[in-house]
């Protein structure tokens, strides 16, 4: 493999050279990710979105760098992250379209319907009711974004919500651990009205 890129490096110059034994690498790692999943098309095709996605984003790296430097665009903007963080939302979304797809056929029909059939009406609380979704599970959902949302923000501006925790006394962080825990089991899906279902993977 090394001596591979080296070869493509000499061949092909110092950006797509590597890119070649690393695709491969990403490759086999991918379709191995959708296949674990379970032993349908649609999660082999899940693996193959995203590992088409991060190829494209390593191949056009450098034209991107040009446009932006032309259209004096500064990807340590704040607004520039923004629109990352929404194009990523975007795309991770349509991946989970074909994630939870019967088939590839009935993912691509999903992703059509969200531009022919779209409607808000599907996100209003009388929809959500039907599905069984109260009030109450929008609160803890709320509750649990902002959480995240939160140490998501830490992380970014380098300060280690872990390493934070681990300086705290050892009381008070079996304390936090024993709380994440019960928030987890009384408001997850353990829960009032749980119904167990066997896992994906029972396919195999």
């Amino acid at each position: 493999m090394k001596n591979l890129t080296s070869s493509a490096r000499k061949k092909i110059g110092n950006h797509f050279g590597p890119l070649i034994a690393g695709s491969m690498a990403l490759f086999c790692v991918w379709f191995c990710n959708g296949l674990w999943h379970g032993a349908a098309w649609s999660f082999i095709f899940f693996g193959m979105y995203h590992f088409v996605l991060i190829l494209l984003g390593n191949m056009i790296g450098p034209a991107v760098k040009k446009v932006n430097g032309k259209l004096h665009l500064r990807a340590e903007s704040r607004g520039y992250r923004y629109m990352q963080i929404v194009r990523t939302a975007i795309l991770v979304v349509i991946g989970e379209l074909f994630f939870r797809a019967v088939s590839v056929q009935s993912g691509f029909n999903l992703c059509g319907r969200m531009f022919t059939t779209f409607s808000f009406t599907g996100l209003s609380f009388d929809t959500m009711s039907k599905l069984g979704i109260d009030v109450q599970d929008l609160i803890i959902v709320g509750i649990t974004l902002v959480f995240v949302f939160i140490v998501s923000l830490l992380n970014e501006k380098g300060i280690s919500v872990r390493e934070k925790i681990a300086a705290w006394p050892i009381v008070w962080r079996w304390v936090l651990l024993y709380a994440l825990i019960l928030y987890i089991v009384i408001f997850g899906a353990y829960g009032f009205g749980y119904i167990p279902v066997d896992p994906m993977y029972a396919q195999f």
